[in-house]
């Protein structure tokens, strides 16, 4: 066979849960010309996604061709090393500790250190899990995992003229009080130490009511909002201590002028003058800002999900602030492609994710929240973002010559949620979690009444269970060998039995050696619960909340999801090669050394092996 010869330029336009069953549905409509033109040409087949179908998870398998018993990432939410409370798996602590700067979650090779390593150029744009920036020498803007301007994920604050008491939400409520017809807004950010004390530095914002407007003014930005708007980005300036000086951007939305209901968006990095390393190297940030004609979302999923799930912006707010973070995502690709000569590009929309997490209430009947109203309004648009994800890679096409591998692929599909499950209330009612005595109505989150002493087996995360194995964990009472294998088998033979009013809710309950291999195999959780749909995790459950029904209806906007068993919601891969792949799908662990010997590079040792060319 006559050796494929090596292209000058890869891009991969990674596309966050398309799914590929809803491909073939509107590729059948045609609604995704470019994707079916791919299909036709080149290569559509489902990507297996990892398990846990987790968007951390995934998208590191896809950059590393490893499992995560090498790179380890295995969940969202992982036991903090040395006690039993969560962390995200997003960042590790650094090597200053626990209080010191992140360090990135993974050290494993991925084809951008192929890459950057055989001298060519390299761009990831908003590549998911790359902060803090780490493939020296790539160009990189991080993606899900960048955080605020306070080091966090970053929480909006909703500012309400009428006494707003208990938030209810994610979000911070603050009172706010106008005197004719002004107000100031003290908008927290970064800690300040001034005086030697610790404090939140503050930007004041000026409020006035005029002509129907909310009028806003500050240092670095005045402007006004109409009742149902967004405001453009603010950059918002907080004075820090010892002359340092930190500026943020926000938007803010107008949900009602009087009395005053406005939220105020997560304070993001700046991406003109970045306080913290969201891209690498230094002004490539502030390069794509000069690129756009001013500030773009920073923030690792700027997409306001928490504000929308409290009713802090309205369905219509939401998919226009979407749809703003989509236009960023489409100039940066534009950027990127226009002065693409050679190398590898990466760029990822994941606004498709958000969109489908939140809106799915209107594309299932079954679902709780299901309104046949609304749903004439707003059911249509997660195959309309989908149609605007297939024009985006007809941009990329377009601008493919014969010398370029395009790759399109997303991390994992989705479904229905509709139910949820709390695992730890199910582990606490079948004796493997031991409680102390509490009051009922506490939910008990961070794991705050469990007795360790008694306690065998604890979950967390949206689909990991531990086992407490004694030398291990700070408590552990179990022993690691047969005694831990006894346990894990009766947890899983128990759990596959779990029925809710006839329904059987598990699929799985994987044994961590069945799913995984590599030199972490020590950090992954003993099982991974592989729910069926319409089933999730719970959100108690998932911090460590004993508390609680074992099963509840799912009534959140949140409502489509894929923290289910990985055989039920594969992702997707097209290309404009050949490739040579089975109808059934191939392991997403295959397309890092396929980009790879695409250029011409030999994949890392630990990649899984690379699709062959027809």
């Amino acid at each position: 066979m006559t050796p494929h010869k090596s292209l000058r330029k890869a891009v991969v336009l990674g596309i966050d849960g398309l799914d590929p069953g809803l491909c073939r549905e509107m590729m059948a409509k045609g609604r995704l010309p470019h994707l079916r033109r791919l299909a036709a040409t080149g290569l559509f087949t489902p990507l297996h996604t990892a398990n846990p179908a987790q968007s951390p998870v995934a998208w590191t398998c896809l950059a590393t061709g490893a499992n995560p018993g090498r790179h380890g990432v295995y969940d969202f939410i992982v036991r903090d090393p040395g006690s039993y409370l969560p962390r995200l798996s997003l960042t590790r602590p650094g090597a200053a500790g626990p209080l010191g700067p992140p360090a990135p979650a993974y050290d494993a090779t991925t084809f951008f250190d192929v890459a950057v390593r055989a001298g060519l150029p390299v761009a990831a744009v908003r590549w998911p899990v790359t902060y803090p920036p780490a493939f020296p020498g790539a160009k990189v803007l991080s993606g899900l995992g960048a955080p605020d301007v306070k080091g966090r994920l970053g929480n909006y604050v909703r500012y309400e003229e009428e006494a707003p008491g208990a938030s209810g939400g994610r979000g911070k409520v603050e009172a706010v009080r106008f005197a004719d017809g002004r107000a100031v807004l003290a908008v927290e950010g970064p800690i300040a130490l001034v005086a030697g004390k610790r404090a939140p530095a503050v930007c004041r914002l000026a409020l006035t009511r005029r002509h129907g407007l909310l009028e806003y003014a500050c240092e670095e930005a005045a402007g006004s909002i109409a009742p149902d708007g967004w405001s453009p980005y603010l950059r918002l300036r907080f004075a820090c201590g010892d002359g340092r000086v930190v500026t943020g951007v926000t938007r803010l939305f107008l949900q009602r002028l009087e009395p005053l209901s406005l939220y105020c968006g997560p304070i993001q990095v700046d991406p003109e003058s970045p306080n913290l390393p969201v891209a690498a190297p230094a002004g490539y940030a502030a390069e794509l800002a000069r690129a756009l004609g001013g500030p773009y979302s920073t923030l690792g999923m700027p997409e306001e999900t928490k504000g929308l799930t409290d009713g802090a912006v309205t369905d219509e707010a939401f998919l226009s602030f979407c749809n703003d973070v989509t236009r960023e995502r489409e100039a940066m690709l534009a950027y990127e492609l226009e002065r693409f000569k050679e190398g590898l590009l990466a760029v990822v929309f994941d606004t498709s994710d958000r969109i489908q997490h939140c809106f799915w209430r209107f594309h299932d009947p079954s679902h709780p929240l299901y309104d046949a109203d609304a749903a004439k309004r707003l059911g249509p648009v997660i195959e309309d973002h989908m149609a605007r994800m297939d024009a985006a890679v007809g941009a990329a096409l377009d601008a493919a010559g014969d010398d370029t591998a395009l790759f399109v692929c997303s991390d994992h599909g989705f479904c229905s949620y509709t139910r949820s499950v709390n695992v730890n209330a199910w582990l606490a009612q079948a004796g493997f979690l031991k409680l102390k005595p509490h009051d009922p109505a506490d939910a008990g989150e961070l794991f705050k009444h469990v007795d360790w002493s008694a306690t065998r087996a604890f979950a967390l995360g949206f689909g990991s269970i531990y086992l407490n194995i004694a030398g291990r964990e700070p408590q552990g009472i179990v022993a690691d060998g047969g005694e831990a294998r006894e346990l894990g088998a009766e947890i899983a033979a128990r759990l596959l039995a779990l029925d809710d009013a006839g329904t059987s809710a598990v699929a799985a309950v994987h044994d961590k050696a069945s799913l995984y291999d590599g030199l972490r195999l020590a950090h992954a959780p003993d099982l991974v619960l592989g729910l069926r749909p319409p089933y999730r995790v719970a959100w108690t459950s998932a911090i460590g909340g004993p508390g609680g029904e074992v099963f509840t209806d799912n009534r959140q906007k949140w409502s489509g999801d894929h923290c289910v068993d990985a055989a039920f919601v594969p992702g997707a891969l097209f290309s404009n090669l050949p490739l040579d792949a089975p109808a059934e799908g191939v392991a997403q662990t295959r397309l890092a050394a396929t980009v790879c010997t695409a250029l011409g590079l030999a994949p890392a040792p630990e990649m899984e092996a690379a699709l062959p060319r027809k």
